[in-house]
């Protein structure tokens, strides 16, 4: 006869019909009991020397907070698994994995049920640095709907590297303590994370299933699933840029990799995200961020208790409008509502869970002045150029409709008389390396553009945004300058031919 397993369920409480989504979630969660509030795991496959620096800086910098450290080591031949057990620490785990499988198996190897209310993974090459995880949780515990939280770091891309200058470990140290102090207005809402050191609620992975992430991802675009799937659920993903930690690894390099495999990797991870998110790419469709121009944008005083209106049209997945939003919080203005319109259906779902607040519309072009109540929005962008659409003027007059008196509208305008183009129409564009996609635009002067908009409001900026031309391209265009032009008009006309589209922020009339 088999044997019976008691779960001893009398302390906990069952979930009320009246609770919402996610005050359902966490209270099974809380049900999940825990003798630590986070769970702490590492997972290292050799390189000893980091994995030292790592679990010794999170037993002196982590402080004031009921954890458990959970040491994993995959298979390593250095002696990771003899330091593992040499750590002192009253509440430690160790697992030992015979054979390195890769991260995700790691990560399988753990029982949801055993971890704490929160899970924070900590990659083997970082070191934490004083207040890193109180600061974490102090983000993530300010809204429930906050389902994943990372600090800043050095040496990462997707705009969440901090490169501190120090010459010693000790003097990092002291940088990383008079930076990380909690301030919610560096609190940045993402589309998706490069996962370093994440803080996670455990909420999120009861609903979004457990092992953590898609197996199917063995490594790169396995963050990008992540991200997607925790947000997809009704989720923020938040960036702490208040928190820094240190990222020992060269990424550029593709450090401890052969780089023809890497890209090979890259290739195949990309492909696998687009046809798990029908088409959706996690480069193109997330990275077409405005914080490069977002100083560009005057702050609008907030109108309380109105929120400020931003709207995003064509904006993709969103960055655009979650840059907006990010700029605003950071000028101390909290209550902002997104909505916006997009022509391709494919961008709806990830639209709707950043507009939680606003509407998303999905139409043809011709409706864009219907979709919304006249004047309603403090900022309008249009993450697209109005000279490639099919009246361009209809369009702007839609732009400068939808946004109120004294608000902003943000919109591109393609340079159809750029020496990139001029090529492209030569014939020229494999001699020249450039790669785009090619659409037919109305062939008008930036002049005429920058006067259409004066008649609907005051320009306020008119920004370059040039093409990238390498040394040959550059060369090539610099024998094309007339003669006798003089060195300024040298200097325009190589601005001039070299802008592949400019951005324009007018201030409605």
């Amino acid at each position: 006869m088999g044997k019976i397993i008691e779960i001893n369920t009398d302390y906990m409480e069952q979930p009320k019909t009246e609770g919402d989504l996610f005050q359902n979630r966490a209270l099974l969660a809380d049900m999940h009991q825990n003798a630590a509030e986070v769970s702490i795991v590492v997972v290292a496959y050799n390189r000893l020397e980091k994995t030292r620096r790592c679990v010794e800086s999170i037993l002196k910098y982590t402080v004031n907070v009921d954890y458990e450290l959970i040491l994993i080591d995959s298979g390593s031949q250095d002696g990771t698994l003899e330091y593992y057990d040499s750590v002192q620490f009253h509440k430690k785990k160790v697992i030992h994995i015979t054979k390195n499988l890769g991260a995700a198996f790691a990560y399988s190897s753990l029982s949801l049920h055993e971890l704490g209310r929160f899970i924070c993974i900590v990659q083997n090459d970082l070191i934490v640095t004083s207040h890193w995880l109180d600061n974490l949780l102090a983000c993530i515990k300010s809204d429930m709907r906050i389902g994943m939280v990372n600090p800043a770091t050095s040496n990462v891309s997707n705009r969440q590297s901090i490169d501190f200058a120090y010459e010693s470990y000790d003097e990092m140290q002291q940088i990383a303590a008079q930076y990380n102090k909690t301030d919610k207005k560096k609190w940045e809402e993402r589309q998706r994370i490069i996962t370093l050191g994440t803080l996670y609620r455990k909420e999120v992975f009861l609903a979004a299933g457990w092992p953590m992430g898609d197996m199917g991802f063995f490594h790169d675009f396995f963050d990008d699933d992540i991200s997607f799937a925790i947000r997809r659920l009704g989720y923020r993903i938040v960036l702490a840029g208040d928190t820094w930690i240190c990222h020992d690894h060269d990424f550029r390099s593709g450090e401890g990799k052969n780089l023809a495999e890497y890209h090979k990797s890259l290739e195949n991870g990309r492909a696998n995200f687009s046809a798990k998110y029908y088409g959706v790419d996690a480069w193109e469709d997330v990275n077409n961020s405005y914080m490069p121009f977002v100083g560009y944008i005057p702050v609008i005083e907030e109108s309380e208790p109105e929120p400020t209106r931003v709207l995003g049209i064509d904006v993709k997945c969103g960055s655009p409008i979650l840059d907006m939003k990010n700029y605003l919080r950071k000028a101390g203005i909290f209550s902002v509502e997104l909505s916006a319109f997009t022509q391709d259906p494919k961008y709806w779902i990830d639209l709707k869970c950043i507009c939680k607040g606003g509407g998303v519309k999905c139409d043809r072009e011709e409706f864009l002045g219907e979709a919304f109540p006249a004047e309603h929005f403090d900022y309008v962008i249009a993450d697209f150029p109005f000279n490639c659409r099919q009246d361009p003027q209809g369009i702007l007059e839609a732009l400068f409709t939808l946004c109120r008196r004294g608000g902003i509208v943000v919109t591109k305008f393609h340079n159809s008389f750029s020496y990139q183009e001029n090529s492209h129409l030569l014939k020229q564009k494999n001699a020249y390396g450039w790669e785009f996609f090619y659409q037919i635009f109305y062939h008008i002067p930036c002049e005429t553009a920058k006067g259409s908009m004066e008649k609907l409001g005051t320009v306020k900026h008119m920004v370059d945004i040039p093409s990238e031309l390498d040394e040959e391209q550059r060369q090539l265009l610099d024998s094309i300058i007339p003669a006798d032009f003089s060195q300024e008009q040298k200097g325009e006309f190589l601005k001039r031919m070299s802008c592949r589209e400019y951005l324009m922020v007018v201030q409605r009339l």
